[in-house]
């Protein structure tokens, strides 16, 4: 028999972790030079919550995290940071993608710093985990004279020692190669999911969007035209201004009949319904397939085609003169100029209205 001896379970218990601030856009307007940057826009952001901002160059979204720091203020609309607005509202921190370097003093030591005013115990210690946390190596160099790439290590680490109720990442990883990069940003999401921190984060990468967020925002022209989680922001289709931003799409014809569509000899069924007639199908480069000369499918050509690692994206053009981006196995290499044939993945698949 195996004696159970009764344990004190408060004894393992974690301490309550702080509380993330919520951040609230309501009706939030801003113009610069008589131009409209951001227009209408209303977002709760969680607390706890990490919400990724993507959209084309232009969209409004550094704005949208300066208005969220105060380090801008909104020509119409409120920015609520934990339940207060304007000058009685918090400073939200932010980390940019060319964060502004200390003119005098050390990477470590301003770390450091940070960590003895945010009032944690061990600070020296602190300031180590979170250079190693970041993957920065050089804490006794001066920051001026950090690289790019370590700088924005450090910048990370500075504002993660303060103990943030909330932060603005704004492309905060951009100088980091690409490894390093994702290395670095599981890292750091593991941390401010851990802490609760509720974080704003903008990206021209939209692979990391999707990586780390709980919700994703698409910005196009100041205003927001699609919110939700990362799965299904990316299986948007019928959208243009919305999948073109989340990686390449292609359409080509086919013809709705009920719940099913018709394209290249294949019968699909619909992911969402659509009025009968023709139509664009809109795929994603995982939605096509090579397959024999034999099988149902179409005849293409190929355009160009791009080594990826473990997978070649190619372009082809088919017999119908539609241009189709798909992905497949790197062994399997498609040389320019040569026939292919191609088909599609036997899942739901989405239209939209033929121009």
């Amino acid at each position: 028999m195996v004696a159970v001896t009764p344990v004190d379970s408060s004894a393992f218990a974690r301490a309550p972790r702080p509380r993330g601030w919520s951040i609230i856009f309501r009706g939030v307007s801003r113009d610069r030079a008589g131009v409209s940057i951001l227009r209408d826009v209303d977002l709760d952001i969680c607390a706890g919550t990490i919400v990724a901002v993507v959209g084309p160059s232009g969209c409004g979204a550094s704005t949208l995290l300066r208005l969220a720091t105060g380090a801008e203020h909104c020509d119409a609309g409120t920015v609520t940071v934990d339940g207060h607005t304007g000058a009685a509202a918090p400073r939200v921190p932010a980390v940019l993608d060319r964060s502004p370097a200390l003119r005098f003093g050390r990477a470590l030591a301003s770390i450091t710093t940070a960590a003895r005013h945010a009032g944690v115990v061990a600070p020296e210690a602190e300031a180590e985990r979170l250079c190693a946390l970041v993957g920065l190596r050089a804490g006794d160099a001066p920051v001026s004279r950090l690289a790019l790439g370590d700088r924005q290590r450090w910048a990370l680490a500075k504002a993660l020692a303060a103990r943030p109720r909330a932060l603005v990442l704004d492309d905060a990883l951009a100088a980091l190669h690409t490894t390093a990069r994702a290395q670095t940003r599981d890292r750091v999401v593991r941390e401010l999911r851990e802490r609760g921190v509720t974080t704003l984060w903008a990206t021209r990468d939209t692979a990391e969007a999707a990586a780390v967020a709980d919700e994703l925002v698409v910005l196009d022209g100041g205003r927001i035209v699609a919110t939700g989680s990362p799965a299904d922001v990316y299986r948007r289709l019928g959208d243009t201004a919305v999948a073109e931003v989340l990686g390449p799409v292609s359409a080509v014809p086919g013809i709705v009949e009920g719940a099913v569509v018709e394209v290249w000899g294949q019968r699909l069924a619909l992911a969402v319904a659509a009025h009968d007639g023709h139509c664009e199908v809109v795929l994603r480069p995982e939605d096509v397939v090579l397959v024999s000369g034999d099988t149902t499918g179409v005849d293409a050509i190929v355009e160009e085609t791009t080594f990826l690692g473990s997978v070649r994206r190619s372009t082809v053009v088919t017999a119908d003169g539609s241009r189709v981006v798909i992905e497949h196995p790197a062994e399997h290499r498609l040389d320019v100029d040569t026939r292919a044939r191609i088909a599609l993945a036997p899942v739901p698949v989405n239209v939209r209205p033929r121009d």
